[in-house]
């Protein structure tokens, strides 16, 4: 059953499945051929992002190859345990690779998760990174679209390397961003029946606070209650170390230095994909300002996602997956690497698993975001596309729910 059909749309459904007339060698042989067909493309897509990792790392250029890997995990857990105050000014430098700054201000718990990858010297660590995140976007694609036909699993294989080499992963790959874990921690918080395993998989999409607080809220809107209180649970003990280090080593300072960079990144411009990056672009100046507006954004998707009725409140319904997805990313500071959430999650959900033509224009917004994430015009393309995406999202639950309530014959 589609996506669309479980939500009570009876309207026409873009479906690729194929009648038991279309296997004149047999259904096993097919499957086979497509699994051998999608291993292929995984390892030549595979290969390719590793290559490309190794050709940036050989030939450094305007962006260092794993530049905030090196920085935001691979210097900052090791700083952590030597006793530095990692979110403070330092002068420290990364050995062969290039002076360290202020680490990022993502969620303590991540370092926890991350301290094995810090475990390897260099240059090891940063490829393991790569090859671990690789890994995770592959999973995260499997997880969201559950492939069983053999159409499916050339499909999976075919939207996992649209997210790979265009849609958010090549500049998550090379900067060394943790996109792909967090990632697949949605992916697991979308499709996770048990609610302790979907809190394990809201620790990682929760790495970074510009996710993990938006996501909250929709889950708290959503009534997802027992896999929010597990999911903060596993991040305050896992943050508990990091911060119990920090504070034994800075004092207080500890803290402020975090919360401190936190704001810094509010004003940032550079390279944004967020509703402030739009509003930036058309000469609103004001922090303040982008900010309210983006908390706005945030606050009507959530208003609106309240309205609906309780069946309609799932997060793995594709149209609500899209709408969160993209209030998470509007309302607050995001990078084009972040825009991996759509690439590999909404845009393979909605092709693969919802199907319906009601969601064909988000499905429209959300594939040109992903592309348009590698191009200068990121900053006004994406953004506009993110809210056209949830806009036409919101339109597709408006339609099914009223099917529902109303009955096909009378849906008009």
């Amino acid at each position: 059953m589609s996506a669309a059909e479980s939500r009570g749309d009876s309207g026409p459904e873009l479906s690729y499945s194929l009648g038991t007339k279309a296997w004149p060698f047999g259904r096993a042989a097919y499957r086979q051929v497509a699994w051998v067909t999608a291993g292929l493309i995984i390892a030549a897509v595979s290969w390719s992002a590793i290559d490309q990792e190794i050709g940036a790392a050989r030939h450094p250029g305007a962006i260092l190859a794993g530049q905030d890997f090196w920085n935001n995990t691979w210097w900052a857990v090791r700083s952590l345990v030597s006793g530095a105050n990692i979110y403070g000014p330092t002068h420290a430098v990364i050995p062969g690779i290039e002076p360290a700054w202020p680490a990022g201000p993502h969620v303590p718990a991540s370092l926890v998760w991350e301290a094995p990858f810090a475990a390897l010297p260099i240059p090891f660590a940063l490829f393991a990174f790569t090859f671990v995140s690789i890994l995770a976007i592959w999973a995260a694609t499997f997880i969201f679209i559950r492939p069983v036909e053999p159409w499916e699993v050339l499909g999976w294989s075919a939207c996992g390397a649209f997210a790979i080499l265009i849609g958010g992963g090549p500049e998550t790959l090379l900067l060394g961003q943790p996109t792909g874990f967090i990632l697949l921690g949605l992916a697991i918080v979308v499709r996770a029946r048990r609610p302790w395993l979907a809190g394990v998989g809201f620790l990682f999409a929760a790495t970074t606070l510009q996710t993990g607080l938006p996501l909250a809220l929709a889950l708290l809107v959503l009534g997802a209650r027992p896999v929010l209180w597990r999911g903060m649970t596993l991040v305050l003990a896992c943050s508990a170390a990091p911060v119990g280090l920090g504070i034994a080593s800075s004092g207080l300072g500890f803290i402020t230095s975090f919360l401190s960079g936190a704001a810094v990144h509010l004003g940032k411009q550079s390279n944004r994909i967020d509703l402030g990056a739009l509003l930036h672009a058309l000469g609103v100046t004001s922090v303040g300002l982008r900010v309210a507006a983006g908390l706005a954004v945030a606050a009507l998707c959530l208003v609106y996602v309240a309205t609906l009725p309780r069946y309609a409140r799932r997060l793995d319904d594709p149209a609500v997956l899209c709408i969160v997805v993209c209030l998470v990313l509007l309302c607050t500071y995001h990078q084009y690497y972040d825009v991996l959430l759509v690439g590999a999650g909404v845009v393979p959900v909605i092709v693969m698993v919802d199907r319906s033509w009601p969601m064909l224009p988000s499905f429209i917004f959300a594939a040109t975001a992903a592309a348009a994430s590698i191009y200068s015009l990121r900053d006004v393309v994406v953004p506009v596309c993110l809210a056209g995406a949830a806009l036409g999202s919101a339109i597709a639950l408006h339609r099914t729910t009223q099917v529902r309530a109303t009955g096909p014959g009378d849906a008009g």
